[in-house]
């Protein structure tokens, strides 16, 4: 089956596609009672989040003496009304862990402006483990997602290939790039667009300052794959674009 047609994989694609969530943490000002706060992120292969904190920050030190957690993440752009957008909560235990190499380049590839802060002492990277997800597709489509049920598969190839992957399609396939953005988006992009990063399920491009995800057809089941299905939908989008 298709992610986007269950429920997990439809969670997944809506934390996907965003970089903003309000994470809320258990107040040790106020003890008992839950603190929101705004908080950028960027998921990792297996769709967890990660954050970049500082030690000042209210929420790292609510973490800190508790790590339980949740990350609420709200789809944009729906015209009915945010009642009736997509959102998703991820609930769980959010700490503090070291990135390897390849999560680090991950993270400033969508946060390039984070540079400085990996450079201070008082900012550290968290990753929240992912217990259960609430996920509201809108009316009356409501689930709860068990965390195991909730993560992506991990292919440890691709995470290793992707940091190359992207170099060379945005040095080399700028066309292929633009006619996602036309065919899956909607969006005529007449100057530079990047790919930021890509998983097993698609890919995201930064596009006129606009991040934009891709989903690919199905899974891919290893990185060797990544190449055939990305000349798959460069071709479908440019047969789209000559008529």
């Amino acid at each position: 089956m298709n992610p986007s047609e269950n429920p997990a994989g439809q969670a997944r694609q809506i934390v996907r596609s965003h970089a903003v969530g309000a994470l809320s943490t258990l107040s040790v000002a106020m003890e008992g009672f839950p603190f929101g706060s705004v908080a950028t992120y960027v998921l990792d292969h297996q769709a967890q989040p990660v954050f970049l904190l500082s030690d000042l920050a209210q929420h790292s030190r609510n973490i800190k003496h508790d790590p339980r957690s949740s990350l609420l993440v709200l789809e944009s752009g729906a015209e009915e009304g945010v009642l009736a957008r997509g959102r998703v909560t991820l609930v769980g235990e959010t700490s503090v862990f070291e990135p390897d190499a390849h999560l680090r380049a991950r993270y400033l590839r969508y946060f390039p402006e984070a540079a400085g802060f990996m450079e201070t002492h008082d900012f550290r990277f968290y990753r929240m483990d992912v217990a259960r997800v609430r996920f509201i597709g809108g009316f009356g489509r409501i689930h709860w997602i068990e965390g195991a049920a909730y993560q992506a598969t991990m292919l440890d190839e691709l995470a290793a290939a992707e940091a190359g992957a992207l170099a060379h399609m945005n040095a080399d396939h700028q066309q292929a790039l633009r006619d996602y953005c036309r065919f899956y988006h909607g969006i005529e992009a007449s100057g530079e667009v990047r790919m930021l990063g890509i998983d097993a399920e698609g890919f995201d491009l930064l596009c006129k300052g606009r991040r934009l995800r891709c989903q690919f057809p199905a899974p891919i089941q290893a990185a060797g794959e990544m190449r055939g299905v990305l000349v798959e939908m460069a071709r479908t989008a440019r047969q789209d674009a000559e008529g």
